[in-house]
């Protein structure tokens, strides 16, 4: 689970970093301005909302890291095709990625029992059954009696 952790704070830092500079390098480049501004700002506070749920998450509550997995999944499908139409928003991409692979960290067996409490051998859901078997050949099937 310190794994999963430290992926979502260096995957905010990260993106809260990426944002700032968008934001920057679009203020001082000659051109359309609003645009790129407006995804910069949105990276940087989808990077402040990543570390600051991720903090709340590391605490145990199951609730948080179930909204920072989405998050994280929203963030890398805007950032995959935004990166389409500006190559620059690759670098926040593979940003984002951290933290995606950061929630798919704290989905493992070790982060459910982290978060619920048990053991990963109770959580497990697949436990075999007994197979059934069919009727012997020598039985006709049909009706009782004849």
């Amino acid at each position: 689970m310190v794994w999963a952790y430290r992926c979502w704070l260096l995957a905010g830092a990260l993106l809260m970093i990426l944002g700032i500079g968008y934001v920057v390098l679009a203020v001082i480049t000659p051109g359309p301005t609003l645009l790129p501004v407006g995804i910069g700002v949105l990276i940087a506070a989808i990077g402040a909302a990543e570390a600051f749920i991720g903090t709340k998450a590391y605490t145990g509550d199951e609730r948080w890291r179930s909204s920072l997995a989405a998050l994280t999944l929203v963030a890398v499908i805007m950032l995959l095709i935004l990166s389409f139409a500006a190559s620059l928003l690759a670098c926040a991409l593979l940003a984002a990625i951290i933290g995606l692979f950061g929630s798919l960290l704290a989905y493992r067996p070790e982060g459910d029992a982290w978060f619920t409490g048990k053991s990963p051998a109770d959580t497990k859901k697949g436990k075999p059954q007994k197979a059934q078997t069919s009727k012997p050949a020598g039985k006709k099937r049909g009706r009782p009696g004849r």
